[in-house]
Order: C-alpha cells, then structure tokens, then sequence
C-alpha cells in the first residue's frame, strides 16, 4: 500500500512539474501570477500508545522519600512486567526531589519544617492499545499516584505525510485550472512550489489520577479516537 500511494504522489508531482517549472528569465515579462493554497487533513486509527505516569511520596528527610518512592516504583515496575511488558518498553521520563518548609503554625513562629518530595515519572510504550486501560490499573494498584497523560501515536507516520501532501496540490492543481479558465487565462507554467506546512496531532487523553478516592474496583476505559495529519502546499503559476 505505501508503494502504491508513493507512486501516486510521483505521479501527481510528475503532472506538477510537466506544466512547466521555468526559470525566471523565460517568463514573460508582462506575465500575470496566480497564486494558490491547497489543504489537507487525513485520520487514521493509532497503532502505538505512549503512558506516562508516577509516583511522588514525601517525608521528613530526604532519605525516607527516596526510600519510599524507589520501593514503590519497583511494585509499580514489577506490575508491569506482570502483564508482559518488555523493559524496553518502560523508561524513566523524569526524577525530582523538591522541598518546602513551613515555619508559621496558628500565628506563632516555630522552627522551619522541612518536607522533602521525590517525583519519579516513567513512559510506557505499548501497541496492544487494547491493554491502555489495564496498564493504568496496574500500576495504580502498585503504587503509582500520578498519571499525567495518554498519547495515541503511529509509528510510521510517513504514508500519511504524503498522502496529505498528495491531496493538497490535487487541490490546488484544481484550483489554478478552474480559476485560470474562468478568467479566460492560460496557465503557463508553475513560478514555485512551497509546502508551507505538515503537522501531525496525535490524540491525547489526559489524566490526572491520585490514590486517595481512585475506584480500584473499576476498569480504566480509554478510547483512543483518531490521529489527524495536515498539509498546506502554496502554488504560484504565470500565465
């Protein structure tokens, strides 16, 4: 299937360029331009789910909250791998230790207490998008007290890349021809081609997930809707 749409964009490309790239020098001089902008957006299922999730514990020394978060990592780890997950699959996104200190309790001066938090975020990365919900799950019930999101991806994004490109100077081929005849013009050749944009939105679901008041009774549903890519390509003719 990709060989065939890339060919199809080949053959769009070849029907491009046959109108006639030119160097300035050969335009006429009195030559008018026309200018066109063509656009596209296409969705496709996702095949790749990214989670990223944490656990974040404090304690009154810095030695407590590391102890505490590492043992509780390691169940949240050990949860995962229960469920097949490969190592490579999981990898560490982001560790902090922050403190704070209050040093005011009812309106009189105490000494500063002094509160440590370590905030340990992991990525897992799976194609089984049908075990997003029981991943979350697992590592809730192991430990984890933080799930800040749930990105749905494609991992060969390419194919859509050119499809929409592919799509986006049809579009604008269409339109220099219906506008150049309407005017009673003769398209003489193409000045440039200018892709001014392709983005790729992936869906993300996000989630803000604490211990306390979570249903572990309950299975994390998560829908992962469609991932869209754009294209914009600018095109400017003499006739």
């Amino acid at each position: 299937m990709k060989s065939l749409r890339t060919i199809s964009l080949s053959l769009v490309l070849i029907c491009v360029f046959a109108l006639g790239t030119v160097t300035a020098a050969s335009i006429p001089e009195d030559s008018g331009r026309l200018q066109v902008t063509g656009n596209a957006l296409i969705t496709a299922a996702p095949d790749t789910a990214h989670i990223a999730l944490g656990v974040e514990t404090s304690g009154a020394s810095v030695k407590n909250a590391v102890s505490e978060n590492a043992e509780r990592m390691a169940s949240v780890l050990e949860a995962l791998k229960s469920l097949g997950l490969e190592s490579s699959a999981v990898s560490t996104s982001g560790y902090n230790i922050y403190s704070y200190s209050d040093a005011f309790s009812a309106g009189t001066i105490r000494p500063a207490a002094t509160t440590y938090n370590v905030h340990n975020c992991i990525t897992i990365s799976t194609k089984n998008l049908d075990q997003v919900g029981r991943i979350v799950d697992a590592a809730v019930a192991a430990g984890a007290n933080q799930v800040q999101n749930v990105t749905f991806d494609l991992a060969d994004k390419e194919e859509m890349q050119l499809r929409a490109l592919e799509i986006a100077i049809e579009q604008a081929l269409g339109k220099a021809d219906v506008m150049a005849k309407t005017a009673g013009e003769t398209i003489g050749g193409i000045v440039s081609v200018h892709e001014e944009y392709g983005t790729y939105v992936a869906k993300n679901e996000s989630l803000q997930v604490m211990g306390v008041g979570f249903d572990r009774g309950a299975t994390t549903s998560i829908n992962p809707g469609e991932v869209e890519v754009t294209a914009q390509v600018t095109m400017v003719f003499w006739f």
